[in-house]
């Protein structure tokens, strides 16, 4: 049977986010940052969860986790033209290393990602170009229906 795993699920994300070399993130947050220092950083926070796929003997879910690259902007342009190279990497990074695991290390049923879209967003007294990506989990029968 599958051993799903609240806990081993987001576990292995951090592990396949933190494998990331180019652009080399210089740490993975598990929590949406209040402030950041170094950068670039990643950050992946839940965003929702809904039941779904109801059978007899019990209900699946699906759990949407948001994956953010933060990258510092600078007042120089070359600077900024390379961070949008940087943002591209990380968009298909993101997308290669959570497709690799699907089912998370057998925490997970299935996984599946959103669209990457990339912002601006202001913290800690500084503007960060950021890439945003949803990261959906499939968690068949997760609750166990007790008749």
């Amino acid at each position: 049977g599958v051993r799903l795993s609240r806990s081993g699920a987001l576990a292995q994300i951090d592990t396949l986010l933190a494998a990331i070399s180019d652009p080399a993130f210089v740490a993975v947050y598990r929590g949406e940052p209040l402030a950041i220092s170094g950068t670039p950083v990643l950050a992946f926070w839940l965003t929702g969860r809904r039941s779904d796929f109801e059978t007899l003997g019990d209900i699946g879910s699906r759990v949407t986790v948001m994956v953010r690259a933060y990258f510092r902007m600078q007042d120089s342009a070359d600077v900024r033209e390379s961070i949008e190279e940087e943002v591209w990497d990380a968009m298909y990074q993101i997308d290669s290393q959570l497709r690799s695991d699907a089912d998370l290390g057998g925490n997970v049923t299935d996984s599946s990602l959103g669209p990457a879209t990339v912002g601006y967003q202001n913290m800690s007294g500084g503007v960060f170009r950021t890439v945003s990506v949803p990261y959906e989990m499939e968690l068949y029968g997760e609750v166990t229906i007790t008749p």
